[in-house]
């Protein structure tokens, strides 16, 4: 069952897909009708998942379960992570390619390949105050506190070894 992603505990465990550029609007129209095609029906080994989605900045896709009520079982984040492939192969977009990072310039999400940003960390164009999204963290709460944050907080601090 899909709901306000407000409503989701911040225990609730968080997925987010980072497209490889920025996403169009009409391909954004088009993956949030996949979302709300697919959500509905995913369950976890028989029990419908407490679920919601977010779409920020035109770039991430934030997938969140509730997992007071139940939690997504390794067959159920297969089913995701085969969902992200089909919305991959309709929109030509790419939401598995760890070398892109994004971040904020100038109030701005951006985008650049991970030798691009070891560039312009060379030429001072990228620093360890920079806003980067953290996309490993776990749960809501981590996702509100944390998924923004300065380049030094996160695993991107290894950029500047």
């Amino acid at each position: 069952m899909i709901v306000d992603f407000n409503l989701l505990d911040d225990s609730s465990r968080v997925w987010i897909f980072q497209s490889d550029k920025i996403i169009s609007d009409d391909k954004i129209d088009l993956i949030k009708s996949e979302l709300k095609t697919f959500l509905p029906n995913w369950s976890s080994h028989g029990k419908e998942l407490k679920c919601s989605f977010e779409i920020k900045f035109n770039l991430f896709i934030i997938i969140g379960v509730d997992s007071s009520v139940n939690n997504a079982s390794g067959c159920s984040i297969d089913t995701l992570t085969n969902f992200i492939f089909d919305i991959q192969s309709k929109t030509d977009l790419n939401f598995f390619n760890r070398l892109a990072i994004a971040y904020k310039l100038n109030d701005k999400t951006c985008i650049n390949s991970m030798s691009k940003i070891k560039e312009m960390i060379k030429t001072n164009e990228f620093f360890s105050d920079t806003i980067v999204y953290n996309n490993l963290v776990k749960t809501k709460k981590e996702y509100i506190d944390a998924w923004e944050t300065l380049a030094i907080n996160s695993w991107h601090k290894n950029l500047f070894i």
